[in-house]
């Protein structure tokens, strides 16, 4: 029993440093984002899609777009804009901004 319970902890340890450790995803505090304002379009989509999100400090409205419309024009991402539109491509920003 004792063998057992010695072989189990070493393959516990063994794990726990050959896996990295991961880290808890921290929240931005409310003093570090704002709100950007993004306008994309489309062809196949009627009108504009206006997207309002809290972003970083550290992003300018132009980036913060950026990373919306690589999501827009992703197959694989599973965030919804547009009203849950399921458009995957074609995708441009129109306008970027910081909200008032």
């Amino acid at each position: 029993m004792a063998k057992k319970a010695a072989a189990i902890s070493i393959v516990a340890l063994a794990a726990r440093l050959i896996l990295p450790a991961q880290q808890p995803q921290e929240t931005p505090k409310a003093s570090e984002t704002y709100t950007v304002e993004c306008s994309f379009s489309n062809p196949a989509y009627s009108g504009y899609c206006p997207v309002s999100e809290k972003v970083s400090r550290k992003l300018s409205p132009a980036a913060a777009c950026q990373n919306i419309l690589s999501c827009l024009n992703n197959t694989q991402c599973i965030k919804t804009y547009c009203n849950a539109t399921t458009i995957r491509g074609g995708w441009k920003v129109e306008s970027a901004k910081r909200a008032r």
